[in-house]
């Protein structure tokens, strides 16, 4: 029993599993089981064998320490019910060609594994309940499967979450297929994305484990493709995409990665008053734009205006450096807040939601440059802007400082989502739309980092005017040099 490859061949029936037919991430993630490994997120198609390899581990680590107490849930009580009878299937398979197993398993068991608990004589224990608030905050556990982690109400999971606190051997698998529009499939998605190598829950010791339907020899039989090619012809792109290919919804989820927004949002730096953490000048008493500055707008209709400054620097890095919130769409008093700040801080120019046009026209007559945005537009519009935006914190390349002013547009871009017709969600999104507005302004196609220096161009004059030999810094460096002897050509008007 200490060898899980052992016990998977010789204790597992063929008919639920078998080592010839896994997949190499299957094969991968039952060794990192066997090492030692706690933390799991699982992501595979519907029918590619996850919840049977959960089974497997679940009943393996409770077998090896039969003190162990695993608790499974998952968004329906049959759901739950069915890695739950997975596990049964293991410790109990019927059949007279198992009663030896049986009865061997039986010296292990309390009694025969009953509907919803299989309890072991030295305490351990798996079981599975409804998910339900009052079922989840009972048990407590060591170990914890969460079967279509997208389907479990975001109640549940935060609920359920504590019951293997204080466990000294914690163990947690999340396994689901990455099914769109569910309630936690962004979260889920989130997830994926923070187990990456050098990311935060990677730090903490989980591991990622994906396969798609290609990488398993089960569902790549002749059968298994004519039903694939039929499914085509009544699941949409999406769904098939998920549930047979085993891929990744393509259109609905945050519209910004959880990482670039983490990432883009700087600290003020403790040790060095006047900067953020990674170097960026920012001083919240004396605001200095050092390079080419620009804004956003998005004018409040129904919700509030937003004005976003910043600049660019020399090194190319995008810093924003304020951020007004206010009530109204009056066109003077917002053009006064323009005039102010480009004065102030030398805004080259503002690129502001077209919906307001008496607004934008009011700051124009301040004498300030103002492009306008129209965001349902197909060239320049929304989806460019915020593509635009994806380059820029793609590319690290955007700063904004971690404080409570810049708050409402951590905690808006950290929600903004599409829906499931893959279109932006309106509302709460103020913030939002004056960041793609203001980022707007660094079209990267003429913003390219170049890796020459610029050449001066040639020529005579150029050359004489770029000459600094004979370069005279005196209150007479103007004059020509044949007059420098003639005392009548230099005197001043008022000498005789």
């Amino acid at each position: 029993m200490s060898n899980i490859f052992y016990f998977v061949e010789h204790y597992v029936p063929k008919r639920l599993f078998s080592l010839e037919l896994a997949s190499e991430q299957q094969m991968e993630l039952l060794q990192a089981v066997q090492d030692g490994k706690r933390y799991f997120v699982i992501r595979a198609p519907r029918k590619g064998g996850k919840t049977i390899l959960v089974a497997i581990v679940v009943v393996w680590v409770t077998l090896k320490d039969q003190t162990y107490r695993f608790f499974i849930v998952s968004g329906s009580e049959a759901q739950a019910k069915w890695l739950y009878d997975y596990c049964k299937a293991i410790l109990w398979p019927g059949g007279p060609q198992f009663a030896e197993r049986r009865e061997f398993f039986k010296t292990f068991l309390r009694r025969e594994p009953r509907a919803t608990i299989t309890e072991y004589k030295q305490g351990g224990w798996i079981m599975y309940t409804a998910a339900t608030s009052k079922q989840v905050n009972a048990p407590t556990s060591d170990g914890q499967a969460m079967d279509e982690y997208v389907l479990i109400p975001s109640q549940i999971v935060q609920e359920a979450w504590p019951m293997n606190r204080s466990s000294t051997k914690p163990m947690r698998l999340l396994l689901s297929t990455a099914t769109d529009g569910k309630e936690n499939t962004d979260t889920f998605l989130d997830l994926l994305e923070d187990c990456e190598p050098g990311k935060p829950l990677h730090k903490e010791g989980w591991l990622k484990i994906e396969w798609e339907s290609k990488d398993s020899p089960h569902l790549n039989t002749e059968t298994a493709r004519g039903d694939a090619r039929s499914a085509k012809y009544f699941l949409s792109e999406d769904m098939f995409n998920t549930q047979y290919t085993g891929g990744l919804p393509r259109r609905a989820g945050r519209v910004f990665p959880r990482t670039f927004i983490r990432e883009m949002f700087k600290a003020l730096d403790p040790e060095n008053p006047g900067f953020l953490v990674d170097g960026t000048p920012y001083d919240t008493e004396n605001l200095v734009f050092r390079g080419e500055g620009k804004a956003g707008v998005d004018w409040g209709f129904d919700h509030d205006t937003v004005f976003i400054e910043g600049y660019r620097g020399l090194g190319g890095k995008i810093a924003v450096m304020k951020m007004v919130i206010g009530n109204g769409t009056s066109p003077s008093d917002w053009a006064d807040q323009a005039e102010k700040d480009t004065l102030a801080h030398n805004i080259d120019q503002w690129f502001a939601d077209a919906s307001g046009a008496f607004q934008n026209q009011e700051i124009r007559l301040r004498g300030i440059r103002v492009t306008p945005r129209a965001f349902q537009r197909r060239v320049y519009g929304k989806e460019w802007m915020v593509g635009v935006a994806y380059y820029w914190m793609s590319k690290r390349m955007v700063s904004v400082p971690d404080t409570p002013e810049f708050a409402t547009l951590k905690r808006q871009l950290l929600k903004w989502k599409r829906g499931s017709d893959g279109k932006i969600k309106k509302g709460d999104d103020h913030g939002c739309d004056g960041f793609i507005c203001f980022l707007s302004g660094w079209d990267p196609r003429y913003y390219e980092l170049a890796t020459e220096p610029i050449k001066q161009s040639g020529g005579e004059a150029t050359g004489r005017a770029n000459d600094w030999d004979g370069f005279n810094s005196g209150d007479r460096a103007w004059m020509p040099e044949n007059w420098r002897d003639e005392q009548t050509l230099r005197k001043e008007i008022w000498e005789k």
